[in-house]
């Protein structure tokens, strides 16, 4: 920032344009806050210097009567006293700014409102990190599983979603789908609707994006920094904040990992079941005996609680897939 406009600033010289300039500079960054008080400080020292020394510096003769040397340095207290007032202000709201975390239990989803309006569906094994109030110049939080984002427009306020494995998305305003396990080999990322900037390291581990319309689904795989784009209604990807898992000719292993994840059971599959039954259909706020018994009653497949009864408490619930 010119130290000109600064010292105008501070001088109360500044017009309301180069005001807010100067406010947004200083509420970019801690570092512009220490710049700012360091040079009002110099400027009160300077100030407040006798009227001979301020006229060597400045190599001029001012004669001024001393009821308006009076006021010139009451006027200067107060343009000193607001600076000061501005900068604590500042501080203050940076302190004044806390970090929240939410975290579902597996086989559970929960709704979030951000301080913006900004509505978040978040599924189970999930947590998300968020402030009580957002800055004056970006909306960040931070996704650690899975959630579905419905940003609230700011032209103003750029959303990000920080996510594991050095991705993030980045926004305006726009309804989309984030998985993202820390311990999973990708991240997914569906856009429903508005625009999105997927960043991420690409195999040469270098910065990259990959900007995505409404309609498509991108896998980033982390180890390799290689993405795949698909075409996507958005239907089975999302069905998990409706209480919906839907099956579409679904193998059999692939049904299981996803009752796995949602239900947040292990399942032992015997040898001899084979790999190639497949199943179709929509269940909607169904217990997971449910959807097992369509399973069996589709297929030879059988199952069993290996613990208690599916009551095992904080323990995953074990069964066995049999014939």
């Amino acid at each position: 920032m010119d130290k000109e406009l600064l010292l105008k600033y501070i001088a109360g010289k500044a017009s309301q344009k180069e005001k807010e300039d100067v406010a947004t500079w200083i509420d970019a960054d801690a570092a512009n806050l220490k710049e700012f008080i360091s040079l009002r400080k110099s400027y009160d020292a300077f100030i407040w210097q006798d009227t001979d020394a301020f006229s060597k510096k400045t190599k001029k003769t001012i004669s001024l009567h001393p009821v308006t040397q009076r006021i010139l340095r009451i006027a200067a207290v107060f343009v000193v006293a607001f600076g000061l007032s501005y900068a604590m202000i500042q501080v203050l709201q940076k302190e004044d700014i806390e970090m929240q975390t939410v975290y579902v239990p597996a086989g559970q989803r929960t709704l979030v409102t951000l301080a913006d309006g900004t509505t978040v569906w978040v599924n189970g094994k999930s947590t998300l990190t968020f402030p009580n109030c957002f800055s004056s110049r970006t909306r960040k939080v931070e996704l650690d599983g899975e959630a579905y984002f419905d940003v609230r427009k700011d032209p103003e306020k750029q959303f990000i979603v920080s996510t594991a494995h050095q991705s993030a998305i980045k926004v305006l305003g726009t309804k989309f789908n984030v998985k993202a396990y820390k311990e999973a080999d990708e991240v997914i990322t569906t856009l429903v609707e508005g625009k999105v900037n997927f960043e991420f390291n690409n195999a040469s581990q270098q910065p990259q994006y990959i900007v995505m319309v409404p309609g498509q689904k991108l896998v980033y795989y982390f180890q390799d920094g290689k993405t795949e784009l698909y075409t996507t209604s958005g239907e089975r990807e999302l069905s998990w904040k409706d209480g919906k898992i839907i099956f579409r000719q679904t193998s059999l292993r692939d049904a299981l990992d996803i009752l796995a994840d949602r239900y947040n059971a292990e399942f032992v599959v015997r040898e001899n079941v084979p790999h190639d039954d497949s199943f179709s259909g929509t269940f909607t706020n169904r217990n997971l005996e449910q959807i097992l018994n369509f399973i069996s009653v589709s297929s030879k497949v059988r199952w069993r609680y290996l613990n208690n009864n599916g009551t095992a408490g904080k323990e995953k619930i074990k069964i066995e897939i049999f014939i």
